[in-house]
């Protein structure tokens, strides 16, 4: 399975380094965008767009607050005017004519955690004047703080909430002291063609993204942090890894608001099974150690009874299971767990080795010493088998159930909120239809008037307005409307979800109570030691699902009234458990 890795995690597998790069976008006006608006945003000011007469006004964005660092350089004999970011950015408009003009572009890095605000600020304008070196233009730097919850509205802690800079910068390059003339007068001169399509852009990006590893291990060495981060992408570095998928600023809002979005739940899902798999790679290994440290105690310290030379052949296969090479599958008497427990939990996917509780079991059942033993110890073994891994996936299903019902109570606080904005939409609507039909019973003369002057389309200014706010009020209530059915396509959907959950649970419940019975019927002596090494929560599921009439020891006889309590063991620091 290819691992997920979040964007914004920093880890290390096989000593080759998983983290946010850079990304370089470039911005034109035939997607809507100005180049004056940009800089704006980036650095915290209110700026004058003089080519659409526009103010555009990000000083919300406090500096130190969300902007930590805002400032604009330039190279070495750039004019004046190139540093003042109202002038750099309305010369930068001037100088593109075309509607479809490319007008700057912003190259976005991460910047590693750790780093103090003036250590931040310091890496990202020493990338800033290289790149306006290497450019021959000016470059306006604006160090954000990122927010304090990711993309999917997670709270993020104290020491993952860190900084990424923005180094916006024209598409042409400044025209400096000596430079040849300039007829156009808005002191820019020759396109930076090379950055305008990947093809061609690749070489100097990948001089950017160099320097800036560079100057992200040069901070972090300086702070004593791990300086391994390269800038080449997963693929280059051989990482079977996939960058985790982004969801866009509108989906990005929604969340961070409390709402679902189906990008939102796709991510999830893929963060969800990553994990999923992690923890069961994590089990397997974990089991793997304890087989092989219950192995090497057994061995040193547990006595094995030695069977005659003509009984060996025969003995060899009554031989409890951690005394041959290969496990048989956890199969009895026609009794199969597998599709139930594969298709009930994802997480438990362990060999079938010995684990923690099956070593616990051997080490405090009574040693088996004539074939006869061996072969019920091996039975008790393969249902011990099947009884863990039943706990498990109920241990799975319960959690799963939990973060259902979460799913399913935000999803229906979502979709009683849409119902009061609907409601509250509707109530708007119907008061302006009525203040309109009012308008028009007291203003019969104006709209007469109006038609005479203008035909049968004709109506007057206040009409239109207040014919204007139905509209839009009736298309607010449409959207909430769509958006209700949204909510409950998906609130249906969590209940199929939930009842298959649910019957997946009774069933392996059902195959747990049958196989807790056979442990019971093969040997009743040994279900004491299996209470005794189970977990608390598990000991009581166990016990509940115990039959009633459990069978005598010493007679094979079903006893009649309640089951004799199990005695308590006592664990010593060498030997077995005495009772």
């Amino acid at each position: 399975m290819t691992a997920i890795v979040p964007r914004c995690t920093t880890i290390k597998e096989d000593g080759l380094s998983q983290h946010a790069r850079p990304h370089l976008q470039t911005h034109t006006r035939s997607s809507g965008h100005s180049a004056v608006a940009g800089a704006a945003y980036r650095l915290g000011l209110r700026l004058y767009d003089e080519r659409t007469q526009t103010w555009h006004d990000y000083r919300k964005r406090e500096l130190g607050e969300e902007i930590v660092r805002a400032l604009t350089v330039a190279p070495l004999g750039a004019p004046a005017w190139a540093t003042d970011p109202t002038e750099l950015w309305n010369r930068a408009e001037a100088a593109e004519k075309r509607k479809d003009a490319q007008v700057a572009r912003d190259y976005r890095i991460p910047i590693p955690f750790g780093l103090s605000d003036a250590q931040a600020g310091d890496l990202a304008e020493h990338l800033a004047r290289f790149i306006a070196q290497q450019l021959t233009t000016a470059v306006s730097v604006g160090l954000h703080r990122d927010a304090d919850v990711d993309a999917l509205g997670v709270a993020k802690s104290r020491d993952k909430v860190g900084y990424h800079a923005h180094l916006y910068f024209p598409t042409r390059q400044l025209i400096c002291s000596g430079a040849e003339n300039d007829p156009a007068g808005s002191g820019f001169g020759a396109k930076l063609s090379v950055l305008s399509n990947k093809r061609t852009s690749a070489g100097i990006v990948e001089q950017f993204n160099a320097k800036w590893a560079e100057l992200w291990n040069q901070s972090t060495a300086a702070l004593g942090l791990p300086a391994d981060y390269d800038h080449r992408s997963y693929l280059r570095q051989g990482l079977p890894t996939v960058p985790q998928r982004t969801l866009g600023a509108p989906a990005t809002a929604l969340e961070r608001k409390g709402f679902f979005t189906r990008k939102g739940d796709a991510v999830r899902e893929i963060v969800l099974m990553s994990k999923v798999y992690e923890l069961a790679h994590v089990t397997a290994v974990a089991a793997q150690t304890n087989q092989a440290v219950a192995d090497v105690s057994r061995e040193a310290s547990v006595p094995i009874a030695t069977p005659e030379p003509s009984e060996a052949p025969a003995l060899l296969d009554r031989l409890p299971l951690t005394r041959r090479r290969h496990a048989r599958s956890p199969r009895w008497e026609g009794f199969n767990i597998e599709p139930e427990i594969a298709g009930a939990s994802t997480v438990d996917a362990a060999p079938l080795a010995d684990t923690a509780l099956l070593a616990r079991f051997r080490a405090t059942a009574p040693v088996p010493v004539t074939p006869a033993q061996h072969d019920v110890f091996a039975r008790l073994v393969e249902l011990l088998r099947v009884i863990e891994r039943a706990l498990r996936a109920l241990r799975s299903f319960a959690k799963a159930l939990v973060q259902h019902d979460e799913d399913q109570r935000r999803r229906t606080v979502a979709r009683l909120d849409t119902d009061t904005a609907l409601d509250d939409s509707r109530a708007q609507r119907a008061e302006a239809d009525v203040r309109l039909k009012k308008w028009e019973a007291t203003h019969r003369w104006q709209m007469m008037r109006a038609k005479a002057i203008h035909g049968k389309s004709g109506r007057p200014r206040m009409w239109r307005e207040l014919s204007h706010e139905i509209q839009f009020d009736h298309r607010h209530v449409q959207d909430l409307k769509t958006t209700a059915r949204t909510h409950l396509a998906e609130l249906a959907d969590l209940v199929g979800r939930g009842d298959t959950l649910k019957a997946r649970q009774s069933r392996v419940t059902n195959l747990l109570r049958s196989t807790v019975g056979q442990f019971a019927q093969v040997s009743p002596e040994h279900v004491p030691p299996l209470l005794a090494v189970l977990p608390k929560d598990d000991r009581h599921q166990v016990e509940v699902l115990l039959p009633k009439a459990r069978l005598e020891p010493d007679r094979g006889k079903a006893m009649d009234g309640p089951a004799p309590k199990p005695p308590r063991y006592e664990w010593r620091s060498a030997g077995r458990p005495v009772p």
